[in-house]
């Protein structure tokens, strides 16, 4: 019966996890604070969609975990398996498209995050419905989940000077004043720029 209701709920998956990841696309524009910084895209980059899709795919893996009840071991590496996916395919997905089509197409992007999706929940359930002994993987599943919410932190407020951290847009990193002109101002220490 649990593998059953999980079936159902990794089926129903990408389409409310593309859904999530909407919301959180916006929400940090809608309030702009620390909280939904952490959450939400903070800019256009490619690593703020793996960051919003992630989010989005890990608090639906949490849904599952008490509504079906999974073996949790096998569960948390299927999981971390199906995470991992979808958030190289992202990028991957979308540098091969920008190299054959120099600028962006909206419904390519939105294509792009939902078939990350279906491509994480697809290893995620053929991996936990295997025969394969996936617990032995539980420590380091554990500690690789850790990792990518420590990166996602980390990298919303101190990302690299990296393509993949580069708002689309702007050409700024991480998070992107509300004017980019204040913003500058703001990270010198000028107090009040009419000032000057």
């Amino acid at each position: 019966m649990p593998k059953k209701t999980l079936l159902r709920l990794e089926i129903a998956g990408p389409v409310i996890v593309f859904i999530i990841a909407s919301f959180l696309h916006f929400i940090y524009r809608l309030s702009p604070n620390v909280l939904t910084s952490l959450f939400g895209a903070v800019n256009e980059s490619i690593w703020e969609h793996i960051k919003i899709f992630t989010i989005a795919y890990l608090f639906y893996g949490f849904i599952e975990l008490f509504w079906a009840k999974p073996q949790f071991k096998r569960f948390v590496v299927s999981k971390t398996a199906g995470v991992i996916i979808q958030g190289v395919f992202i990028p991957l997905a979308f540098y091969l498209f920008s190299f054959f089509v120099k600028k962006p197409v909206l419904i390519v992007d939105l294509l792009i995050g939902l078939i990350a999706s279906v491509l994480g929940f697809l290893v995620s359930f053929k991996l936990y419905s295997s025969s394969r002994e996936i617990e032995k993987y539980y420590l380091t599943s554990l500690m690789l989940l850790l990792l990518i919410m420590l990166s996602i932190l980390c990298f919303t407020y101190f990302p690299p000077e990296a393509e993949l951290f580069r708002d689309v847009i702007t050409g700024e990193y991480g998070v992107v004043p509300e004017s980019i002109d204040m913003g500058a101002f703001a990270l010198s220490g000028i107090k009040n720029p009419d000032l000057l």
